[in-house]
């Protein structure tokens, strides 16, 4: 896994691990919107550590996602 998708699932995962996707397709999750893109989320979803779910529209951290170690790991900016 890179370190840019680490990073972006340590981001959700600090915001609740669930989040919906704006008109410009960009995650929100906590009141906050993510600094990453959508062709992350989709290598996430690839790997099975986040699911999408209500057509798409939403993004939420898998039971694996919760299983991989980010505490090395920095936080997307």
């Amino acid at each position: 896994m890179s370190p840019s998708c680490l990073s972006a699932l340590k981001w959700l995962r600090n915001r609740n691990g669930d989040g919906v996707f704006d008109r410009n397709q960009v995650l929100v999750a906590g009141g906050e919107r993510a600094p990453v893109m959508r062709a992350t989320w989709n290598k996430l979803q690839a790997a099975e550590l986040v699911e999408f779910y209500m057509e798409r529209r939403r993004l939420r951290v898998t039971q694996a996602g919760y299983l991989v170690d980010v505490t090395r790991v920095e936080e997307s900016a």
